[in-house]
């Protein structure tokens, strides 16, 4: 019995060490998505999109009536909301490939989003990094549309 207790406490003791070894880091998808070129790129289109949908709206209450805007409002959103989606799934994408060649160039073992971890040291906090790398690899790809 007391050699397993030592085993035990052995590995126990082997496998944090071994895990505090490994590179670790903390992204902030948040302050990506509002600093990144692409983020801030997708918002943009998103804001086009939603002001030429205003405007046609109001040109169709002009010359149409109250009734059929209303009925184009809403054909016009649902049609945002479609476009919000594939902008937010293009945008993941990228940035999901983009942080696997991150982490793989930094050696990075384990990626955490900053909004599911509820403390870590802030010299795990590699977001800037990440943003400044994700800006280069963007400029080089294909752009969000």
């Amino acid at each position: 019995m007391r050699n397993f207790v030592s085993m035990f406490l052995l590995s126990v003791f082997i496998t944090s060490f071994s895990i505090a070894a490994e590179k670790i880091a903390v992204i902030d998808i948040q302050k990506v998505v509002q600093e990144s070129v692409a983020g801030k790129e997708a918002q943009q289109i998103l804001e086009k999109q939603a002001r030429m949908a205003q405007q046609e709206v109001q040109t169709k209450a002009q010359q149409k009536g109250q009734e059929e805007a209303q009925a184009l409002a809403v054909q016009k959103q649902q049609e945002l909301m479609q476009k919000r989606q594939e902008l937010i799934e293009k945008f993941m994408k990228k940035v999901q490939n983009t942080l696997e060649k991150f982490s793989k160039e930094n050696g990075y073992k384990l990626v955490f989003d900053k909004q599911s971890i509820l403390y870590s040291k802030d010299i795990y906090d590699k977001t800037d990094e990440f943003i400044k790398f994700f800006n280069k690899e963007y400029s080089k790809g294909e752009k969000l549309k």
